[in-house]
């Protein structure tokens, strides 16, 4: 306790310590290089220092210890070259082990990119901004990009254009994505290219290009026009909000099985008619082993048992009334689970997943039960956005554990 003490109230006992905590390190980095008259003569010093630490303090005996060990380790140890460049590394090193530590073990960074999960957890979504919708200035749409997770993308025609071509997005300086917009001005006839940051999708594509597809609609404006253009005019204006960004944590189910209504985070691999088996998941336990799951009028039956509004956490999934007249499913209005599921029979360590938002959710529906094997983690904090994604999308302020 008193050597604890010390080292809170002296300075110079804190460099003793300091000094001997850095010479072991260097004894043991060295032990194969030194001789055994070294090795014996440098490991006594440290000896020594420490016992002079732990007797009554005495600054005289101090300071003669601590110059006796650093004058022993200027003698004995070898210098490195560039020892400030391989100190620096060391410890980067040792942080990125830490972090791939903690990563593999404990808590895993993960995005949400779609909206299966809504109103619980929100997924990326874009929007087309009228002509005369005000865009923020640079400070503000810094802010929002950075706080709210909200960006804005723009190009105005500077002429009368029609577009000739969207080219390939590629990669810019590592962490950017760019893509090049090639438009003939029809005043003249010449070629003029823009070099723009596209709005990305879910899956990381860029959502800038001229081919019509009702899977992959165009953010470009004017598609109805062949794609032309007058001056002034908006050739595409997209509010962009992103995914929450959240913590997994990895090692609850390392000590029990996950419970009925827990969100959990999964990987695809090995699971049948999945298009990609490198893919984490994120869904809803909705059934556990040897239960019978039915679906039918927007509700779960698990052994012939209904879960509604009463059973938690499930209240909000079956917010709306649904016993009188059945409303049409609409995305993301809490209209229950959709679809039509028959007295499936989950298999042992398997598991039944459903996204809160069934509406647009690919889930056990699909691909059927969900081997207990590829369940590793539950969320446990969302750390970005730190606040809510108001105007024409208002998603509420969700930054600490407001999510059930």
């Amino acid at each position: 306790m008193m050597y604890y003490i010390r080292w809170l109230i002296y300075r110079r006992f804190r460099l003793a310590a300091e000094l001997r905590h850095n010479a072991k390190k260097l004894l043991r980095h060295q032990r194969d290089l030194l001789t055994s008259v070294g090795l014996d003569d440098l490991q006594n010093q440290i000896d020594h220092l420490m016992k002079v630490m732990r007797s009554p303090y005495n600054r005289e005996e101090l300071d003669a210890a601590t110059e006796k060990l650093q004058q022993t380790g200027s003698h004995r140890l070898i210098p490195y070259k560039n020892a400030g460049i391989r100190e620096n590394v060391e410890v980067c090193l040792f942080a990125v082990g830490i972090a791939m530590g903690i990563r593999t073990f404990f808590f895993q960074p993960m995005g949400i990119p779609t909206g299966s999960m809504q109103p619980t957890l929100y997924g990326i979504t874009h929007s087309i901004m009228e002509q005369g919708e005000d865009t923020p200035g640079a400070v503000s749409g810094f802010l929002k990009k950075w706080l709210n997770g909200i960006s804005y993308y723009q190009l105005k025609a500077e002429g009368n254009w029609k577009l000739h071509h969207v080219e390939n997005q590629r990669s810019y300086l590592l962490f950017f994505t760019r893509q090049k917009l090639v438009f003939q001005d029809l005043d003249n006839g010449q070629l003029i290219t823009k070099d723009v940051s596209p709005p990305l999708g879910s899956d990381g594509q860029s959502l800038l290009n001229n081919n019509i597809s009702v899977t992959r609609p165009t953010r470009l404006n004017n598609a109805f026009n062949n794609f032309t253009y007058p001056k002034g005019t908006d050739v595409f204006k997209v509010r962009r909000e992103a995914g929450d960004h959240l913590l997994v944590n990895r090692f609850t189910y390392n000590f029990r099985k996950p419970k009925r209504g827990e969100i959990i985070v999964f990987e695809t691999k090995n699971i049948p008619d999945m298009d990609n088996d490198k893919l984490f998941y994120i869904k809803r336990l909705v059934g556990l082993p040897y239960e019978k799951l039915d679906i039918k009028n927007r509700h779960v039956y698990i052994n012939d048992k209904i879960i509604d509004s009463t059973v938690h956490p499930f209240e909000f999934i079956y917010s709306m009334d649904l016993h009188d007249e059945l409303p049409p499913a609409q995305n993301s209005l809490f209209s229950g689970h959709s679809g039509t599921i028959r007295d499936f029979q989950i298999p042992p360590n398997h598991y039944y997943a459903l996204g809160d938002n069934t509406v647009s959710s690919l889930d056990s529906r699909s691909w059927g039960s969900l081997p207990g094997k590829n369940i590793f983690g539950t969320p446990s904090f969302i750390y970005w956005p730190f606040f809510s994604q108001p105007d024409r999308k208002v998603r509420p302020h969700r930054f600490g554990w407001a999510f059930q």
